[in-house]
């Protein structure tokens, strides 16, 4: 795992033992976060969750990069300055494109995201920078999805979402993936 989450979590064993399900990440994770707010560790509550789940994308994409419903090999977390990509790789097709990544965590799973969320800055940064114009776009959410409306009319049906359903039924009871989640953590 190449995520900072692998250093800053100072309590994995806390957070992954025993855990097989997403709602049980979830849950946990969220009760760390507000543990830790405001102990001097320099991070939000939000930050401390996108963190953790941006690593568990990465370790679900590494994991699972031969799976063709998620289509992407040779992840790695966005290392350039924070403008919307959280990570980039690409497509496991014959001919291989690039792919571009957006992870939302949001504790409330049955939202739906939407422009406030900051979503559109993805898709800028995607579809106008020269090495990734042409990239898939994949945004990963515990949320519900992405509004309908500005999926379908502002993205054109562009990115491809894997929303809390989506990725919850690619882990839950996948005891390979949280093995594997659990040994990059230094478990």
């Amino acid at each position: 795992m190449k995520h900072r989450f692998k250093t800053t979590c100072l309590e994995p064993n806390k957070l992954l033992d025993n855990c097989y399900k997403l709602s049980t990440f979830m849950n946990r994770l969220n009760k760390m976060a507000e543990a830790q707010e405001g102990n001097g560790y320099g991070w939000t509550s939000d930050e401390f969750k996108g963190d953790g789940f941006e690593a568990f994308i990465e370790v679900m994409i590494n994991t699972m990069q031969g799976d063709k419903r998620i289509g992407i090999r040779d992840y790695a977390p966005w290392q350039g300055k924070d403008m919307g990509i959280d990570g980039v790789g690409t497509s496991n097709e014959p001919v291989s494109k690039p792919v571009t990544v957006q992870i939302k965590y949001r504790s409330n799973i049955t939202e739906e995201l939407t422009t406030a969320d900051g979503i559109s800055n993805f898709v800028a940064m995607s579809t106008t920078s020269d090495d990734y114009k042409d990239a898939h776009m994949v945004y990963f959410t515990t949320a519900k999805g992405i509004n309908r409306n500005i999926l379908e009319q502002m993205y054109n049906d562009k990115p491809k979402v894997f929303a809390h359903k989506d990725i919850k039924r690619l882990v839950d009871n996948n005891a390979y993936f949280w093995d594997m989640f659990r040994t990059e953590m230094g478990i």
